[in-house]
């Protein structure tokens, strides 16, 4: 039997394929340089579907950064656990951080574009959220400073500084190409940065 192609697809595979379409255009080619026709012919449908589903491809840009954007959320609530030692809860987030860029590739450059200023639609919700993340693990900073953990210096400043390190290496395999060790460098960023909040005791 003839396989259906991919203009015969039930409508969820269709919403899909125009996602994994636009993800991986925006990502190569950036907002502005893609066009509504170029996404519904790498998914192998008709504009109508896009307009169908996502109303304008600002629509679907919009759809992509809200994943992208949730993702990050996953990582700090994996930190935001209870219970857990602030040398895990800092594993606990880089790992997920991390894993965002391996698991989504194409949205993570997405996001990263638009954080760094050379977005073209999306920067302030993205950056707003970024000031949230930032501010959510400064707090659990603070709480570990509470119970007991030997911290030095601005616990906010310490917070863009973990995240710091974690685009460096980000930011190397997006022009290198290569792959991210999630655990090698979930465990290298943990420790500098342990120690470096510590006063070096850690």
């Amino acid at each position: 039997m003839a396989r259906p192609s991919k203009k015969s697809l039930p409508m969820p595979d269709v919403r899909d394929e125009l996602l994994k379409a636009g993800a991986r255009l925006f990502a190569e080619h950036g907002y502005q340089a893609t066009g509504v026709q170029d996404i519904a012919g790498a998914a192998g449908v008709n504009k109508a579907m896009l307009y169908y589903y996502f109303n304008s491809k600002d629509g679907l840009y919009d759809q992509l950064v809200g994943r992208g954007i949730s993702a990050i959320a996953g990582a700090v609530a994996a930190a935001e656990k209870p219970g857990l030692a602030l040398p895990e809860r800092i594993r606990q987030l880089i790992s997920s951080y991390l894993s965002v860029v391996v698991k989504q590739p194409e949205i993570a450059r997405i996001i990263y574009r638009e954080a760094l200023g050379a977005g073209e639609r999306a920067r302030p919700v993205v950056v707003e959220h970024f000031t949230q993340t930032i501010k959510q693990v400064s707090y659990l900073l603070e709480i570990a400073k509470v119970e007991g953990a030997v911290l030095t210096g601005d616990t906010t400043l310490a917070a863009y500084s973990l995240f710091g390190m974690a685009n460096m290496f980000i930011s190397s395999h997006f022009v290198t190409g290569r792959a991210l060790d999630v655990p090698a460098l979930t465990e290298h960023i943990t420790e500098l940065f342990l120690h470096g909040i510590s006063g070096g005791e850690a």
